[in-house]
């Protein structure tokens, strides 16, 4: 099993857009994948094709079952989708209180992932939440991601220092950032970028240039590979997906391996 958390500390960042193009582009390398949306906003769905009316997701059968491979549905080929759906206040209140107890999603979440060769990729709420407690106490890598702007910069300590995730992360799991919507043209930016790379190096896994590619992906709701190949946000994307891999094929017991890396 190999389980990706993508998460943010703050909303506004871009967070679902980047967990949906990182599906998309690991599946691209030959990767079954399965991404699930913890985030009640229930957007993730719409970067999918998706119709906006569906309103089916698993979320309010997902307390009274350990396997959750039926609630998924195939999207593509080779990614299955667990939307969030639309679910009423009190149906949000069991989940998330479900969320609370110790070793629920074990069993769920290692059903996603029980074919060979599968990623799943959690999209989780902005800020602290149960979701993201329960999932990263799971995850093989919890990918955060932040904006070049000073926002997000002065929510570096909380991460840096380990009291945004639970103390009680998987041995040996890694901890990354992407950094979304770079734009060169603004000093302030550019000034953080510097900074990021000098002061996280190798767990810096992607710099997405800000590119209106992305906007017309979404409105299609396509990935940034199908709406625009060519586009310096697609080959950000590459990048950015080679990094995340190569960081879970050097995890000890996590059985995924860029493809090529043997040659």
């Amino acid at each position: 099993m190999a389980l990706i958390s993508v998460d943010s500390p703050k909303g506004g960042v871009g967070k679902t857009t980047c967990a949906a193009n990182l599906a998309y582009g690991i599946r691209r390398l030959g990767y079954r994948v399965a991404v699930i949306d913890f985030d009640p906003q229930n957007a993730l769905r719409l970067h999918f094709g998706v119709p906006l009316h569906d309103a089916a997701g698993f979320v309010h059968t997902a307390v009274d079952h350990d396997d959750w491979r039926p609630m998924a549905r195939n999207v593509s080929e080779g990614v299955q989708l667990l939307a969030y759906g639309e679910v009423p206040r009190h149906g949000r209140r069991m989940f998330d209180q479900a969320l609370e107890t110790p070793g629920f999603l074990e069993r769920p979440m290692a059903s996603l992932a029980s074919a060979p060769g599968t990623v799943v990729i959690a999209d989780l709420p902005p800020g602290d939440s149960n979701a993201l407690w329960a999932v990263t106490r799971l995850a093989d890598l919890r990918v955060t991601v932040l904006l070049a702007d000073s926002a997000s910069v002065s929510l570096l300590p909380r991460l840096e220092d380990g009291t945004f995730f639970p103390s009680d992360v998987p041995v040996g799991s890694r901890h990354g950032f992407i950094l979304n919507q770079v734009d060169p043209r603004q000093r302030l930016n550019t000034e953080i970028r510097e900074f990021m790379e000098r002061r996280h190096g190798e767990e810096l896994l992607g710099m997405i240039h800000r590119d209106e590619a992305f906007p017309e992906a979404n409105a299609r709701q396509r990935s940034v590979f199908e709406q625009a190949p060519g586009s310096r946000g697609a080959a950000d994307f590459k990048r950015c997906v080679q990094r995340v891999l190569r960081q879970l094929a050097e995890i000890d017991g996590t059985a995924v391996e860029v493809p090529g890396s043997a040659s």
